[in-house]
């Protein structure tokens, strides 16, 4: 999932359990559109080749915990806490209660889901 600094969730990808979210490929899928700025992953992203391409094909460049001086890590830990926050909140409102025979159900619910929330974060909606 990657997330915009206001809380709007600009892109979601589902991907099988045996996929690795920190594979080259998905993290520059995840982050296609984007024409640069900068993103923030887990200490398990910091990989320089990622980096590079991440650079490279999308303009995006890529933050981990350990990269940020000391005096910045509150913040850090800040942004971290509101995007751990999204995830619950997708999760308690549906995700235990999606009952498909296929694959595309609980997708199409996810992205449901997903612009539900937007238009709330944007107060189009009220929750």
């Amino acid at each position: 999932m990657l997330i915009h600094k206001n809380g709007t969730i600009l892109h979601v990808l589902l991907t099988g359990a045996n996929v690795s979210d920190k594979d080259q490929d998905i993290v520059c899928l995840l982050t296609a559109g984007q024409k640069e700025g900068l993103a923030l992953g887990d200490e398990g992203y910091r990989s320089k080749p990622l980096r590079r391409r991440l650079k490279k094909e999308t303009g995006v460049g890529l933050l981990t915990p350990p990269d940020v001086p000391q005096k910045h890590r509150l913040f850090i830990r800040q942004v971290r806490e509101r995007i751990e926050t999204r995830l619950s909140q997708l999760w308690n409102g549906f995700i235990d209660r999606v009952f498909s025979r296929s694959w595309q159900g609980p997708w199409n619910t996810i992205l449901l889901k997903v612009l539900h929330y937007n238009l709330c974060q944007a107060q189009i909606l009220t929750a």
